[in-house]
């Protein structure tokens, strides 16, 4: 009788080191198999305990690992997130997933150069694949180095020349440099390739104000609430900036907006203009849109008065050349006076007679401009800071 333990083709301890093996890769599957159906309920700390236990009973279990890892990350639990990822690098130092997964949570721990070493890797070994140069160019522009994000953006842009997400962050960027145009461009264009895109829609909105198209401005904000977008709130604070609503006489002391070319200054003031070298001081209201900064508004240097020669304000004296008898304009009024109640301010300024006592004027042509800030320190509306009699409203 042969051997049972000599004598046989197979070995005895290895077929039960086999069966323990197959059972334990068996429970890690059943763990496994838990944790996606905790993952389905939003369990993710159950999840965590049981892919753990699967990585117990398998060591080598890659799911296992790999959502080891996601799992922590997403709970913001960075160091063993990265440990877990480095063990993946590891285990696939070919992967260039597990180089993204390491440099996402290199990231989110703020390990930039960590990060930026494992992005790097996972872009050369997948060099197709546009996501890792995609988002180091994001690490890139959020860590200021703008530069270095737009190159990397442009790469990704010849890698994917279809992808709206490529064009709309070159216009993030560009908007961040201070090149309006060229993030307008390239904004434009991400919005033909994906046309729900809120946060192309509020950065072209940035865009937009920046180049004072104002009115392309406030339909990107149209656009974002109408869709009920979150970056409504922070486009409309944005183009929230003061602006003049109108100008009134109401207490001038003669001044009357709505005379024309060539009016007499003495009519303004029989009494006291009718003198050679005579002088009289004269007032305007002008009203804001906002709260305006109080010292900002007081300050005289803050505004200027000139004659108009545009198509918004009108053109002084109709387009004829100045007279030789047209009165002296004032740079700048002599005092401001505010009204915070109101959102009011009275500009007054001094007009003189000249030496022969026949000085012209044209009222409707003055033109009252403001450029200081409100309350909340925001600078005036380009598109709303002047106003002049004939225009009625401010431009």
């Amino acid at each position: 009788m042969a051997d049972l333990l000599t004598g046989s083709n197979s070995d005895p301890f290895a077929v039960i080191g086999q069966d323990v093996s197959a059972q334990r890769t068996q429970v890690a599957q059943y763990s496994i198999l838990r944790a996606a159906t905790y993952l389905q309920n939003n369990d993710n700390a159950a999840a965590l305990k049981e892919f753990k236990k699967a990585l117990a009973f398998d060591s080598q279990n890659l799911t296992a690992q790999t959502y080891i890892g996601k799992l922590n990350l997403s709970m913001g639990n960075n160091y063993e997130a990265i440990k877990a990822f480095k063990i993946m690098v590891a285990w696939q130092p070919s992967s260039s997933e597990a180089h993204m997964n390491l440099a996402n949570a290199y990231l989110q721990d703020k390990q930039y150069t960590a990060s930026e070493k494992e992005f790097k890797s996972a872009a050369i070994l997948d060099p197709k694949n546009p996501l890792a140069d995609y988002t180091l160019g994001l690490q890139y522009s959020n860590t200021g180095q703008l530069a270095e994000a737009t190159n990397q953006f442009l790469k990704v842009q010849k890698i994917s020349p279809k992808d709206g997400n490529v064009y709309y962050a070159l216009g993030m960027v560009y908007n961040k440099q201070g090149k309006y145009e060229e993030a307008a461009a390239n904004l434009e264009k991400a919005l033909t390739l994906k046309t729900t895109f809120p946060d192309a829609n509020y950065e072209l909105g940035v865009a937009y104000n920046a180049l004072g198209r104002s009115d392309d401005a406030k339909k990107q904000l149209s656009i974002l609430q109408e869709a009920g977008a979150s970056q409504s709130l922070d486009l409309k604070a944005l183009l929230d900036k003061p602006g003049i609503i109108s100008m009134s006489t109401k207490t001038s002391r003669g001044f009357i907006e709505s005379l024309g070319p060539g009016t007499p200054l003495w009519m303004l003031d029989p009494t006291l203009l009718t003198a050679p070298n005579s002088s009289k001081t004269f007032s305007v209201t002008i009203q804001f849109t906002n709260q305006m900064d109080l010292a900002s508004v007081s300050n005289p240097l803050n505004w200027s008065i000139s004659r108009s020669y545009s198509e918004e304000g009108g053109y002084y004296n109709k387009y004829m050349p100045l007279s030789s008898k047209e009165v002296a304009i004032p740079a700048n009024p002599e005092s401001v006076r505010y009204n915070s109640l109101t959102q009011e301010a009275e500009i007054t300024f001094r007009l003189a007679q000249n030496a022969t006592g026949d000085a012209i004027i044209d009222p409707s042509h003055l033109s009252f401009k403001f450029s200081g800030k409100d309350a909340s320190g925001k600078e005036m509306d380009q598109t709303a800071n002047e106003i002049t009699g004939e225009s009625i409203v401010p431009f």
